[in-house]
């Protein structure tokens, strides 16, 4: 599912829905100049291939490169703290999101934690 922004005059934000489906592939034609993909955690449930994650964070960051002002921005929940799930399939997830993050992390140029609504940047 795609959303869009407007700011001022044009479309600038284009706003990609991990909870309700795939992200799928970049587009190399986004107009948009700022990619949000959300629900980051929900859409590595769906596919828990750390190797599928890392080539589509580079992608990602391939077309952000590819043009000035681009910007992506990825959302996702920590779901790595507290008690570890019985399940296998829960532990699966749960691990693979974690090394998701850490490889999205060691890509991106800013890396902000939000809890209780407070900011924290690290890095």
């Amino acid at each position: 599912m795609r959303a869009y922004y407007r700011i001022g005059e044009r479309k600038d934000v284009v706003w990609y829905n991990g909870y309700e489906r795939e992200y799928g592939e970049p587009d190399a034609n986004i107009l948009e100049r700022i990619v949000v993909l959300e629900g980051l955690e929900a859409a590595i449930r769906r596919i828990p291939d750390v190797t599928y994650w890392k080539q589509m964070f580079q992608r990602r960051r391939e077309w952000e490169q590819q043009g000035a002002g681009r910007t992506v921005v990825w959302i996702g929940t920590d779901i790595t703290q507290g008690v570890v799930p019985v399940e296998k399939e829960e532990r699966l997830w749960r691990d693979v999101t974690g090394w998701c993050y850490q490889q999205l992390a060691q890509l991106c140029d800013r890396v902000d934690r939000i809890w209780c609504g407070l900011a924290e940047r690290m890095k």
